[in-house]
């Protein structure tokens, strides 16, 4: 539908800004972070009365940097997970941590093999880090993993128990374009490759499948009763039965349309709560 893919477009768009937005405020706090650093080690050299050497005292931030990278992927990640157990939730903090201590070890000899003569072993390196940055990376990961968790999801319950369905369909046909109450849908039937929106006096034809069409529409409204057929529950006057496990559905315009055993006992569940008699 037109109006869905509209609104999908955008709920997209939204999202993928929101994303840059934050990878972007991320990246910003570690190059600060790192500047800061690299300006503390110029101070404490001055202070000190030692030379300060500017790509000794980078190689040495390294870590800082690694942060914008792997925070970026793991964000991504975590976008597709549900952190529901303490273990999964464990996981995403120490392996992050594991692949930054084995990543930032190579990185460093790399730079130290190319630009240092090699002065830093692999052995200096790793005892390093674990007595200056581990508590670095273990600080960081966990706030980031816990943070998403309990701060930047805690909406999204209440954005899925409030889930929208369409109100109104928007049939296209070629310059022209009609809005359709869904409220006046009869039943939509498959006409391939369309789908037919019958109204009680005319219907529609519409580029879309029966399924994609039943996603966004109020399934206690709209159910199927055949294959090819969904009935909108409020338009059914009555049903008797085929005496072979069919019905025959009669709606409020007089067309008669065959409910398949298939679907009948949910039928028969949405048709008595829409139709139930209250005093």
């Amino acid at each position: 539908m037109i109006t869905q893919q509209i609104f999908q477009k955008n709920t997209s768009t939204n999202k993928l800004i929101e994303s840059y937005r934050f990878l972007g405020a991320l990246a910003a706090i570690f190059i600060f972070i790192a500047s800061l650093t690299i300006f503390q080690d110029f101070l404490d050299s001055d202070i000190s009365g030692y030379s300060f050497y500017f790509s000794e005292s980078i190689l040495f931030k390294t870590i800082w940097f690694l942060f914008i990278p792997f925070l970026a992927i793991l964000y991504k990640m975590l976008q597709n997970e549900n952190l529901q157990t303490l273990s999964k939730t464990a996981l995403f903090i120490v392996i992050p941590i594991f692949i930054h201590l084995i990543i930032l070890q190579f990185v460093f000899l790399l730079f130290s093999t190319l630009f240092y003569e090699g002065r830093y072993d692999l052995y200096k390196i790793f005892t390093y880090t674990l007595a200056n940055d581990f508590y670095k990376l273990v600080l960081i990961y966990a706030t980031f993993v816990l943070g998403y968790k309990y701060f930047l999801t805690s909406t999204i319950p209440v954005i899925s128990d409030r889930k929208t369905f369409l109100e109104n369909i928007v049939i296209n046909n070629g310059k022209d374009n009609t809005i359709v109450k869904t409220n006046d849908i009869l039943k939509i039937t498959s006409a391939t490759p369309y789908i037919s929106i019958h109204l009680e006096n005319k219907k529609y034809l519409q580029s879309e499948t029966l399924k994609s069409i039943c996603k966004q529409l109020d399934n206690t409204i709209f159910v199927r009763v055949h294959k090819s057929t969904v009935v909108n529950i409020k338009s059914v006057v009555s049903y008797k039965s085929r005496l072979n496990g069919d019905y025959d559905l009669l709606l409020k315009n007089g067309d008669e349309i065959r409910l398949s055993r298939t679907y009948a006992t949910h039928f028969k569940k949405l048709f008595n709560t829409n139709h139930r008699v209250t005093t």
